[in-house]
């Protein structure tokens, strides 16, 4: 039986009660802490759609402003649940995309929530379907269970694979990898059939594949798996892809050469059912061509 978000509220509630309620200089600590986990768990269970226009020089003319929406870090499980998924459903189905595209991790450690929440986004419509790829987690819990009930409900899963995707009249390469974190990803393998000249974009769940893309050449790179952070206690801070190695980046649009990647903060949460400065994002990403 899968369990809702209220009663691990209630534990942490009552883990917070008893300081709460007492005396001693402890009080407006603990309130003030209460307080920003009670916004912390609000801002979990709301979303933001986020529209991201992408410039790109070979996305063909006649594709200019070809909007597809992208989903990503579900993560369904206790800590979000598929009321929560069947809103953010309904709220992407408004928005009337030409096509979906989804970037991992749909499921946090349980089985029994693959076949729900495969359900679930089997429920998205758009002219030129949904396309998918595995995240860490998807391993962690059941790949081959995640791919086979997805493709139960007519989402294509691409697992180092690619193919010449058609519309309006015009075409570009959509792929996909595997796991980065897990070693599994090949990007030469996902792009074999393809044309050097034309338009690729890559589903990809971890971010840190970029260098590898950058290096084939990948025009656009969808990505998610840092939720943007999650939990933000300070202030954001303009960021700039690769400033040095050390540094991470979390979300938005970067780039590296002439490879863009835009990473969203997702919708789900691990460890902790909290978000906060980093509400959960339904991305609404419309492509531009350059060369009008």
């Amino acid at each position: 039986m899968i369990k809702g978000i209220g009663q691990h509220r209630a534990k942490f509630y009552g883990r917070f009660g008893p300081v709460v309620q007492s005396n001693g200089p402890l009080l407006t600590l603990a309130q003030i802490y209460s307080q920003k986990a009670r916004e912390a768990i609000a801002e979990a269970n709301t979303f933001r759609v986020d529209t991201i226009k992408i410039f790109l020089n070979r996305l063909p003319k006649s594709l200019d402003g070809f909007r597809l929406v992208q989903l990503s870090d579900i993560h369904h499980s206790p800590l979000t649940s598929s009321e929560f998924i069947e809103q953010i459903v309904a709220q992407a189905n408004e928005l009337k995309p030409d096509l979906f595209v989804l970037t991992g991790d749909y499921v946090s450690h349980e089985p029994e929530y693959i076949a729900p929440v495969a359900k679930i986004l089997g429920k998205l419509k758009s002219e030129y379907g949904i396309y998918a790829c595995l995240g860490n987690h998807d391993h962690w819990t059941d790949a081959g269970m995640v791919v086979r009930e997805f493709f139960r409900n007519n989402i294509q899963m691409l697992v180092n694979e690619g193919f010449r995707f058609y519309a309006k009249g015009e075409s570009f390469w959509l792929c996909g990898v595997d796991d980065f974190g897990e070693g599994l990803s090949d990007i030469r393998k996902s792009l074999r059939g393809s044309k050097r000249d034309e338009m690729k974009l890559l589903l990809a769940h971890n971010p840190a594949i970029m260098r590898r893309a950058a290096y084939r050449n990948i025009d656009l790179v969808l990505s998610g798996h840092t939720h943007g952070g999650q939990v933000k206690l300070r202030e954001p801070r303009a960021s700039v892809l690769f400033p040095n190695r050390r540094r991470r980046f979390s979300s938005g649009l970067h780039y590296r050469g002439e490879t863009q990647i835009y990473i969203t903060r997702g919708i789900g949460t691990v460890v902790v059912p909290m978000r906060y400065q980093c509400p959960p994002e339904i991305s609404l990403i419309e492509l531009r061509a350059t060369n009008i």
